[in-house]
C-alpha cells in the first residue's frame, strides 16, 4: 500500500506518512499520539491559568478527567453512528478500538459537555466558571488532535482544485468514503492513482487556532462567567457549519440535495454569538450602574465625614450660638460641683454623728447596767438579813 501524501498546487510530496510507530514491540499510532498530546497541552494550560486567576486546579483536574472519558465515549458512538456502514456485523472489540482513528469531535465536544456539568453538579461548583477555562483547553486539544486524521487519511473533505488540495493513494483510503465526484476526478502520478480532497484537518487546525487567538483576548477582559464557553460554541459552531458543507458524507434532507447540519450550525453560531453579546452588554450596563452606587456611597460617606467634623465644631463653639461666656460656664460648672461636694459631706457628717449618737446610747445603757447590779446585790442582802443575825460591828457599818 502506497503511504504518500501530496499537495500539488503547492508542489508538496510527502512521500512516506506513517500511520503508526513501533516501540518495544507495541504498535502506537500517531492518531492516539497526537490526541494525547493535545490533551496533555490542554491540561497543562488549564492549570496554569487555574493557578494565575487563583482557582482550584485540582478542580480543573477533575473535571478534565470526567470530560475526557465523557469525550472518548461520545466521539466513539457519534463516529459509530454516522459510518454504521463501515461497523454493520463488527465485533464489540473493533467498537472499541480506536487506535486507528474512529472518533467525531463532535461527539466528543456533546459527550465532554455532559460529563463534565454532572461533575459539577455533584461536586457543587460552577460550570460556566470552569467551563471558560474548559474551552480554553479543548482548543488547544483539538488544533493538535486534529493533524491526527493527516495520518490515518479520514475526515477529508469533497473534491476540490484550489491551493490546498490534497491527494491521497485510493488504496490507502476506504472505498465507502470515496464519493462518485472524486471517482470522477482521479489523479494519476508515478502510476499510482489518487483522490483529491479538501484537507478539513488543515482547515479545522487553522480555524481552532484563529478562534483560540480571539477567545484569548476575551479571556482577560471576560464580564460575567461563561462568556468563553458561550463564544468558544459559537466559533466552533461557524467552524463546523464550513467543514459540513465541504465534507463529502453530509446528512441530507431526504429527497433533495440539501445538508442538514450546516444550517443548523450556522444558526446555533448566530444565537450563541447574540447570546454572549447581549449577556456582555448588560454585565457592562450592570457593572456602570454598581460603579456609579459606589461612587455615590463614597460621595455621601465623605459628606458624613465632614458633618461629623461640623457637629464636632459646633460642640466646642456652642457657647456662640447660645450667647453665653466660657467663664460663665466655668463658674457655673465649678459653684455646681462645690455644691456636690458640699451635700456629699453634710450626708457623710450626718451619717457619722448618727452612728456617735448610737454608740453614746449603748455605752450609757451599760453604765446603767453597771450601777444597777450593785444595788441589786445590797437589796438581795438586806432581804436576807431577816434569817441570819447579823453582828454589831456589821449593823454600825
Amino acid at each position: 500500500m502506497n503511504t504518500s501524501i501530496r499537495f500539488p498546487n503547492l508542489d508538496i510530496n510527502f512521500r512516506y506518512v506513517g500511520r503508526s510507530v513501533s516501540a518495544f514491540g507495541v504498535e502506537i499510532t500517531f492518531y492516539g499520539i497526537l490526541i494525547t498530546a493535545g490533551m496533555l497541552a490542554a491540561l497543562i494550560y488549564m492549570i496554569l491559568h487555574a493557578k494565575r486567576k487563583k482557582e482550584d486546579p485540582n478542580l480543573c483536574l477533575e473535571m478534565m478527567i470526567s470530560s475526557l472519558i465523557g469525550g472518548v465515549i461520545g466521539a466513539r458512538l457519534l463516529y459509530i453512528g454516522t459510518h454504521w456502514e463501515m461497523f454493520s456485523g463488527k465485533t464489540v472489540s473493533e467498537f472499541l478500538d480506536i487506535s486507528r482513528g474512529g472518533m467525531d469531535f463532535l461527539g466528543g465536544l456533546l459527550g465532554g459537555i455532559l460529563f463534565g456539568a454532572v461533575y459539577c453538579r455533584i461536586r457543587k461548583v460552577s460550570f460556566m466558571r470552569l467551563a471558560d477555562t474548559a474551552s480554553m483547553g479543548t482548543l488547544i486539544a483539538q488544533i493538535i488532535g486534529v493533524w491526527g486524521n493527516f495520518f490515518s487519511r479520514e475526515a477529508f473533505g469533497e473534491y476540490t482544485d484550489t491551493l490546498f488540495a490534497m491527494q491521497i493513494p485510493v488504496d490507502a483510503v476506504d472505498k465507502s468514503l470515496i464519493t462518485s465526484l472524486m471517482q470522477s476526478h482521479l489523479a494519476e502520478a508515478e502510476g499510482i492513482s489518487y483522490i483529491q480532497v479538501h484537507p478539513l484537518f488543515l482547515y479545522k487546525s487553522f480555524w481552532f487556532l484563529f478562534l483560540f487567538i480571539i477567545l484569548l483576548s476575551y479571556a482577560y477582559r471576560k464580564k460575567y462567567a461563561g462568556e468563553i464557553f458561550l463564544r468558544y460554541l459559537s466559533g466552533y459552531s461557524l467552524g463546523m457549519a464550513v467543514m459540513e458543507w465541504l465534507s463529502p458524507d453530509k446528512w441530507l434532507i431526504p429527497g433533495t440535495e440539501i445538508p442538514v447540519l450546516p444550517p443548523l450550525y450556522a444558526v446555533a453560531a448566530v444565537i450563541l454569538w447574540i447570546t454572549a453579546a447581549v449577556r456582555r452588554i448588560l454585565s457592562k450596563k450592570r457593572e456602570k450602574y454598581r460603579r456609579r452606587r459606589r461612587d455615590a456611597y463614597d460621595s455621601c460617606d465623605k459628606k458624613s465625614g465632614l458633618n461629623y467634623d461640623e457637629i464636632q465644631t459646633y460642640e466646642d463653639v456652642s457657647h456662640e450660638f447660645l450667647e453665653t461666656d466660657l467663664a460663665d460656664q466655668k463658674e457655673k460648672t465649678e459653684e455646681n460641683e462645690v455644691s456636690e461636694y458640699a451635700e456629699t459631706d453634710e450626708k457623710s457628717e450626718t451619717e457619722t454623728e448618727s452612728a456617735c449618737g448610737e454608740k453614746t446610747d449603748h455605752s450609757e445603757e451599760a453604765e446603767a447596767e453597771d450601777t444597777s447590779l450593785p444595788q441589786e446585790t445590797q437589796r438581795n442582802d438586806t432581804e436576807q438579813g431577816g434569817s441570819f443575825p447579823v453582828s454589831e460591828d456589821e449593823q454600825k457599818a
